[in-house]
């Protein structure tokens, strides 16, 4: 059963301002993953200035 009357322009029409924050959401979502993956990539594995390393915890 389909609808009874279908304007698919005045849905697009409705529908834009939506897609358009979706899709600006979704490219904020990657820059933010982007940033995040970088930072942890960059992170220093240089031991402290004191010398004090901390133990590793393992079970």
């Amino acid at each position: 059963m389909s609808a009874p009357s279908t304007n698919v322009e005045k849905q697009e029409r409705r529908h834009k301002p939506v897609l358009t924050v979706l899709r600006g959401l979704i490219v904020l979502a990657a820059v933010i993953l982007v940033g995040f993956i970088a930072l942890q990539v960059a992170g220093s594995d240089e031991a402290p200035e004191d010398g004090i390393i901390a133990p590793s915890v393992s079970n």
